[in-house]
């Protein structure tokens, strides 16, 4: 947003994952922060015609690990309480949890949910994702210099190691020795202990594939991505983890997030918010039409994944709200 005098911009600027306040002196580009708090603001801004006062849109974000053993919502159980937001997970080495807080820093948890999560992997500040490949590595994407970029880990979260640039989200293969991630919107392949990475898919869209995930038996790898002009439609595909052409699954409904594998290799799942609740939804390799897999009728689910042994649907699920704010004496 422009201020009403054109000699800077106002935006809001991600700071280890909540967005803050920043004015951004034109032309020079110099930076300065004036909110320094634990909220999220929105991108939305607007300002008086003076240029007294700043309306944005605070946001507050709660969300804890949950368990539910089958998916079934009826059995679910709440895992930690209070003090960090945890927004996704996925199953961590040795039979653990692997949480990432709101902030992007990674924590480790008995998935019983007895004890404390533990705080791993420095380097891992701003991650967007992660998983774990086997019980030796942990394999996470987070930002650094600016850009994002994927790292390699020891299941403790030490002996951090930048394996590739530009990457764009990660999966590990179930034997632990592959790592498929997306860079510069396509699809590679590099081993685990590191190398020349290889192109797994050939002829991508032009919008390119993103948040790779790889099969549970190693074959395939699914992906998301758009086509259409002038809207692009969000779809979701799959390609042989050996390499070849994308196959079309099934078309995204507006606002679905995330992606993973059902149990049963069958189907791939995403989450889409109805009614004010969201729960996880499955569409068949075969097509046909998504039918949805949990029944919550209430709260937010802002990250999922299954157990290796597909017997546990893990969850981080709360609630967000929005405030508007009106700020002055900010310059």
């Amino acid at each position: 947003m422009w201020m009403p005098d054109g000699n800077a911009i106002v935006a809001s600027v991600a700071v280890e994952g909540r967005g803050q306040l920043w004015a951004i002196d034109y032309p020079s580009g110099e930076m300065h922060r004036f909110s320094n708090d634990l909220s999220d603001y929105a991108p939305d801004l607007d300002v008086t015609h003076d240029g007294k006062v700043l309306a944005g849109i605070q946001r507050t974000r709660v969300a804890d690990a949950w368990i539910a053993p089958s998916g079934d919502s009826a059995q679910a159980r709440q895992l930690t309480s209070g003090g960090t937001t945890y927004e996704r997970l996925a199953p961590g080495p040795a039979g653990d949890l692997l949480l990432s807080s709101g902030n992007g820093d990674l924590w480790l948890m008995h998935a019983d949910g007895s004890g404390q999560p533990t705080l791993i992997v420095p380097q891992a500040r701003n991650s967007i994702s992660a998983s774990s490949c086997g019980d030796r590595y942990i394999v996470f994407d987070a930002y650094h210099d600016n850009k994002l970029q994927l790292w390699r880990a020891d299941a403790d979260g030490s002996n951090g190691t930048k394996l590739a640039d530009d990457s764009g989200g990660s999966d590990c293969s179930p034997d632990g020795k592959w790592i498929f991630y997306t860079a510069a919107k396509r699809l590679y392949r590099v081993a685990i202990e590191g190398g020349t990475p290889s192109e797994v898919l050939s002829g991508a869209p032009e919008e390119g594939v993103f948040v790779p995930r790889v099969s549970g038996d190693g074959n395939l790898v699914a992906v998301r991505y758009q086509e259409g002009n002038p809207v692009p439609v969000g779809k979701i595909g799959v390609v042989s983890a050996s390499g070849g052409s994308l196959r079309f699954v099934g078309q995204l409904a507006i606002g679905a997030i995330g992606l993973h594998w059902s149990p049963d290799g069958k189907g791939l799942q995403y989450l889409l918010t109805r009614s004010g609740a969201t729960n996880v939804w499955e569409q068949p390799l075969t097509g046909g039409d998504p039918h949805q897999v949990t029944k919550f009728t209430s709260g937010h689910i802002f990250g999922f994944a299954w157990s290796r042994d597909g017997k546990q649907l893990l969850l981080t699920k709360g609630n967000e709200s929005s405030d508007v704010v009106l700020i002055s004496n900010f310059q």
